[in-house]
Formats: C-alpha cells, structure tokens, sequence
C-alpha cells in the first residue's frame, strides 16, 4: 500500500478499460466478492443453487455432447457407481434439499478448467475450484488480476478440489459420465468422488460461520450484521453485510487502508472534516471508516452494481443517509462519464476534488486510472493506493510520482 501528499493535480485522460473483478466467493449462492476466502476461486456460477419445483427435470444434452466429443453409444462406469445417488433419493436430516453437490478432492488445473466448461454446459448451477493441499504441505500461491479474460491463460494450482453443483432434478451420474469422459478421465476412481444433496440452510450457517467480529486495533472493529457488536468505550463498530462485496478486512491491503485511516484521524488530523473518496467502494468499508473516524462525508464509487446496492446497504446499516455517504456506480471505461460530476446535486465541485482519495483495487486499474484518481485530489489531498503486490509498487508509483510527494510504502506479506 501506498499514500502520498498531492502536489499539483493533472488534467489529461487517456483511455483506460477496467481489469475485471470482482472475483466470485467461493461459498454458492453467495454474491461477488473480490476476496474470496483463501485458495479458493470461482471460476463459473451461472445462477444460484435453488429449487424451483415447477421447473422440468434437466437431463444432459446428450446428442450434442456426444457427437461432439467422440462418445456416442459408449457408457461410463459413473453411471455405475453412482446410480444410488440419483436426485430422487436426495434428502437430508437437517432441511430440505435444493440441490446436489459433487465432489473431486483431487485433480489437476487443466482438468479442472476443461471439466467446469464441459459440466457447465451441461447444466450445473455453479462451479467452485480451490487448491487440493494436504495438511503440511506449502500453499501454492496463484495471482490473477485479470480473472475471467478471455486472453488470459489458465492460471489455476496444479492439484485442486474441484466441486459442482446440480438442481435436484438433474441426472447427476449420467452428467458426470459424459463430463469426464469428453475430458478423457473415464479411469479416474469413482470411489473418490463424493455426490451429496445439500439444504439451503446449509449455505446461511456456513457463510455465518465463516463471518465473526474482527478486530483491527484498539478502536476499529468490524461486524457482521447478524452479530452482537462489542459494548467497550472507544470501540467504533462498522456493521457489514459481509460476503456480498468486497471488503471485510481480512485481506492485507483492506486492513492496511483501514490502519493508515485510522493514523489519520485524531485532534487536528487530516481526517477531521474531511471529504473521501471510496474508488472501488466494494462494500464501502473505507468509507464507512473514514466517517466513524471523522470525516464529514465520502463517496464509493463502483463497476459493479452488486457492490453499489451493497455499500448502500451497509451505509443504512452504519445510519449514513445519502448526503452523509453516497455510492455511485462508475463506468468500465475512461470514455464513459465521471460518476461523482453526474451525480444528482454534486456538492464536489467541478472538477470533484476531496481531501482523501483511496483506491483499493488491482495493479491494472490503478497505473490506467491515474489521471481520474489525481483529477479527484487538490493540492495538500492525501492520496491512498493499494491492491499491489510489493514488487508492482515501483510501477504504479511511476504513473503517480510526477504529482506526489511523501511517499510512504506499508506492505504486510506479499501485499
């Protein structure tokens, strides 16, 4: 992460698209999330796990994947195996069934990349792959910044979990048959894989369960809204509807612009008063921060409406109104209109300009969107950049060094 004093601002905008994110959570039926939990990457979701009872049993286009790959006429010993797990039987003690999970604890990227496209198009609901690691055994880190681009190369682990999910009325054996065989693993042991239905309730508990208060120092805590925030003086609780967009304050680089904030703050700090911008709001964490900690107002500025209806649930959650926090939705481009400057009774001048500027984003987005960050900042802003790796730091700050001074670097592992 880094910060700096603006110096002067600048005015020329070159064209810039967005790096795409955010990146899908690894819990279904969950929302977008650009932190996922670790080792764990989304790579299709096509709709959401539920149960709709009217809707027709869905079988496997099987002419058109059959003819397509080779394996007409053949049969798979899947079917065999798996023939007592078919979407009639499927009930569970604890709730009602609304779909069926299938799981391959062990299998390579490749395989994995080429089996969610095969069963995707078959007609599951949702594929998750995370890292297959046994206990001990070194994390093999993956960065992606541009996840989802069709130019951008497989960039999976090389042993992964791989896990779909199917409607209740999906012929499961048969999918899964087709499925592996068109990828070329019909002697991969069937024994291995684990098919099981799964209640709705399930996802609630385990997303809750996955959420607990966080504390990030003597004063900051985050809270999910489902919890009972801590009652201590002094303590400034920030109540989220977590898992919906990104920012919890898990990841490093949230957690390092929450503490740089946090420094900022105090009798007679910058923060006193101040006017934020939030660029890639996500869930409008450093907003919400920024205004418990005595800033007068802030902007979250988003690509993503998820992340939009997000920080403006969670703004009424924190009791902001609109003219206190105010979250737009920003476009993919440069070309499209600066957000803050449309905005309905714009009270930031025009040009925009605040006494904090913060961006949380990726490498890509902030080296491109320079010119729009600085134009949003006047001479004395404090400007606050992260998403980087340690080593992109070098890059970015170049796009940037020509109207900042004061540079300070914070890092926390790799970030």
């Amino acid at each position: 992460m880094a910060q700096a004093r603006i110096s002067l601002p600048t005015a020329h905008q070159p064209r810039v698209m967005w790096e795409g994110y955010p990146r899908r959570s690894g819990v279904p039926g969950a929302a977008c999330s650009r932190d996922p939990p670790k080792g764990v990457r989304m790579l299709r979701n096509s709709k959401l796990p539920t149960f709709d009872p009217q809707r027709k049993a869905t079988q496997p286009p099987a002419d058109a994947a059959t003819e397509r790959d080779g394996l007409q006429g053949t049969s798979s010993p899947w079917e065999i195996e798996l023939a007592a797990l078919t979407s009639e039987e499927a009930s569970i003690e604890d709730g009602t069934a609304t779909c069926v999970r299938c799981r391959i604890p062990n299998i390579s990227g490749t395989d994995a990349e080429a089996l969610s496209d095969n069963l995707l198009g078959m007609g599951a609901q949702s594929v998750v792959v995370q890292e297959h690691r046994p206990p001990g055994s070194v994390e093999q880190p993956i960065f992606d910044e541009n996840p989802g681009s069709p130019d951008a190369p497989s960039n999976l682990w090389n042993s992964c979990e791989f896990v779909a999910y199917f409607g209740l009325e999906h012929d499961v054996p048969s999918t899964l048959g087709l499925a592996l065989g068109a990828c070329g693993l019909d002697d991969y042991d069937a024994t291995a894989l684990v098919v099981e239905p799964v209640a709705n309730e399930q996802w609630v508990e385990q997303i809750k369960a996955s959420y607990v208060p966080l504390r990030l120092s003597p004063r900051l805590c985050i809270v999910p809204e489902w919890s009972e925030p801590p009652q201590e003086p002094g303590v400034m609780n920030i109540m989220l509807q977590p898992g919906v967009a990104f920012g919890t304050g898990e990841h490093p680089t949230t957690r390092m612009c929450l503490l740089a904030l946090e420094d900022f703050s105090g009798p007679g700090g910058h923060l006193q008063g101040a006017s934020v911008m939030d660029y890639g709001a996500g869930s409008g964490v450093l907003a919400l921060a920024a205004l418990k900690l005595g800033a007068a107002r802030a902007v979250g500025t988003d690509v993503d409406p998820l992340a939009v209806r997000s920080a403006r649930r969670n703004a009424e959650l924190n009791g902001y109104a609109e003219d206190a926090f105010c979250v737009l939705q920003c476009g993919q481009s440069l070309d499209d209109a600066e957000p803050v400057q449309q905005a309905k009774g714009n009270m930031y001048g025009d040009p925009p300009q605040f006494d904090i500027v913060c961006a949380n984003i990726l490498r890509g987005p902030l080296f491109e969107l320079a010119p729009r960050l600085l134009s949003y900042a006047h001479p004395g802003s404090l400007l606050v950049l992260s998403g980087l790796l340690v080593d992109q730091v070098p890059e970015v700050m170049g796009a940037y060094a020509a109207h900042v001074s004061n540079v300070q670097v914070r890092s926390d592992g790799p970030w």
